[in-house]
């Protein structure tokens, strides 16, 4: 089996979310792909060491695992 096409595409997702994070830990205001809503960055969420990138409809909800 030949994986390199979905290799590719999972790297392009990382890629993608890592690049949208920065923006968002910078300030910049990004919209949703879906909705084309803003969307927010917490990193103050009730659960230590988690993080939440969402729009106010949902359709985009990134959870993310906060290192110390």
């Amino acid at each position: 089996m030949d994986f390199s096409n979905l290799n590719k595409k999972a790297s392009d997702s990382f890629y993608k979310q890592r690049n949208m994070l920065k923006q968002l830990a910078q300030g910049k205001t990004l919209k949703c792909e879906k909705c084309n809503g803003v969307l927010t960055l917490d990193l103050a969420t009730s659960e230590s060491g988690k993080g939440l990138v969402k729009c106010k409809k949902g359709c985009t909800d990134i959870a993310l695992e906060l290192g110390a």
